[in-house]
C-alpha cells in the first residue's frame, strides 16, 4: 500500500479522497500494461510535447499560412503559459509522489495540475485539421463527408489518445486531464468557430453602409472610418496588447518569463510583418502583405524550412549559453528577451529573410 499523507499533508480529506481515485483509475488502466503497449504511449505522448510544437507552428507559418499560423501559434502559447502557472500556483504533486510504482516515465517537472500535453494537443490538433477550412462547393458530398471525417478523426483522436497516454503512464491524474482538455479546448473553440463568426459579424451589411446591423459590424465600420479618414493603424493599440499578456503570464508565474516572452516576441513580430505604420499607409507604401507562406515551390517551402529551424536552434542554444544561469539576478528578464526573439524570428526575422532570399514573395 501507498501512503497518501506523504504527497498530501496539507491536503483536504476530499482532495486525498480524489488523489486515491486517480491513482486506482493509473492503476485500472495499467493492468494491461505491456511493453509494446508502453512503447505505443510513449510515441503517442510525444505529440504532445512542446518539440513537435516548435516544428509544426514556424511550418505552418512559413508555409501553409502565416494568418492561421499566428492565429495556431498565439493559441498553444497562451495555453501553455495558463498551464503552467497554473502549474506552479496549483502545485498538486504528480502520482508518482504518492506512489511511485505508477510511473512508467519520468516526468520534467513534479507538478501535475493540469495536464500540458493535454491542452496543447487539444489546442494543436483541432486547430491545424479543422481550423481555416472552407467548404468547397464543386466537391462531391461523399468527398466533403470523408475529409471531415478524416480531420474529425486528426482532431479529436489524437488529443484524445494523447491525454489517455499520460494517465496509463502514470504522470497525470485523469483529472489533470478533464482539466487541459477543457483549457485547450476554450482556445479551439475560440480560433475554430468564435473568430470566423465575428469576422462574419463585422463583415455583415458590407453592401449596404446605410443599413442597421449589428454592434460588431458598426464597431468594425466605426474603425475602419477612422484608419482611412487617419490614414493610421493600430499597431500601438496591438502592442500594449501583447505587452498586457506577457505582463500577465509573468505575474501569474515570476519564476518563469519564457512564455510571457514567446507570445510577446510573436505577436511584436506578426504585428510588425502585418500592420503598417501610419505614414507608410498615407504614402501608398506596399498593398499587399510582406511575406505569403502560401508562395514558392515545394523546394523553396523546404528550404525555408531548414534555414528557419536551423537559426531558430542556434539562437535557442546560442543565447542560453550566452546569457547567464539561474544565479544571476538578471535571469529572468533575460529568459523573456531569449524567447522573445524565438517568437520574433518566427514571425518576422524568418519571412523577410526568405523574401530577400528570393525565397518567398510578396501578395
Amino acid at each position: 500500500m501507498y501512503e497518501l499523507s506523504t504527497a498530501s499533508a496539507h491536503a483536504s480529506p476530499a482532495m486525498d479522497a480524489l488523489f486515491a481515485w486517480g491513482i486506482a483509475v493509473i492503476h485500472a488502466f495499467q493492468l494491461v500494461a505491456s511493453p509494446a503497449l508502453t512503447v505505443f504511449a510513449r510515441a503517442v505522448t510525444f505529440l504532445g510535447e512542446p518539440w513537435v510544437y516548435l516544428a509544426i507552428l514556424p511550418f505552418v507559418f512559413w508555409c501553409v499560412n502565416e494568418k492561421r499560423g499566428a492565429r495556431l501559434g498565439l493559441s498553444v502559447l497562451l495555453a501553455s503559459g495558463i498551464v503552467g502557472s497554473l502549474k506552479v500556483n496549483l502545485a498538486i504533486p504528480r502520482p508518482g509522489t504518492i506512489d511511485p510504482s505508477v510511473e512508467l516515465i519520468t516526468p520534467p517537472d513534479p507538478w501535475s495540475t493540469p495536464s500540458g500535453h493535454a491542452a496543447g494537443s487539444a489546442v494543436l490538433w483541432p486547430v491545424l485539421a479543422l481550423g481555416g477550412r472552407k467548404n468547397d462547393d464543386s466537391d462531391r458530398a461523399g468527398k466533403r463527408a470523408g475529409n471531415l471525417a478524416c480531420r474529425l478523426s486528426v482532431a479529436l483522436g489524437i488529443p484524445l489518445l494523447v491525454g489517455l497516454s499520460r494517465v496509463y503512464l502514470g504522470v497525470h491524474y485523469p483529472t489533470d486531464v478533464l482539466f487541459g482538455w477543457a483549457i485547450g479546448a476554450v482556445f479551439s473553440i475560440f480560433v475554430i468557430a468564435l473568430l470566423p463568426a465575428l469576422g462574419n459579424l463585422a463583415q455583415a451589411g458590407s453592401d449596404d453602409p446605410e443599413s442597421r446591423v449589428n454592434l460588431i459590424a458598426r464597431i468594425h465600420r466605426s474603425i475602419d472610418a477612422h484608419r482611412a479618414s487617419s490614414g493610421g493603424s493600430f499597431r500601438s493599440f496591438k502592442l500594449a496588447l501583447a505587452a498586457i499578456a506577457a505582463f500577465a503570464l509573468n505575474a501569474a508565474t515570476p519564476g518563469d518569463s519564457s512564455m510571457g516572452g514567446a507570445v510577446f516576441g510573436f505577436a511584436l513580430g506578426y504585428i510588425f510583418l502585418t500592420e503598417k505604420k501610419a505614414a507608410a499607409s498615407t504614402a501608398g507604401d506596399s498593398n499587399g502583405a510582406r511575406f505569403s507562406a502560401r508562395s514558392g515551390s515545394a523546394l523553396q517551402k523546404a528550404i525555408r524550412c531548414a534555414l528557419g529551424l536551423a537559426v531558430l536552434a542556434v539562437l535557442y542554444v546560442g543565447l542560453k549559453k550566452a546569457f547567464p544561469g539561474d544565479s544571476s539576478p538578471y535571469y529572468s528578464l533575460l529568459r523573456f528577451i531569449r524567447y522573445g526573439l524565438l517568437g520574433f524570428w518566427v514571425t518576422f526575422g524568418a519571412p523577410i529573410t526568405f523574401v530577400r532570399l528570393g525565397l518567398a514573395r510578396q501578395e
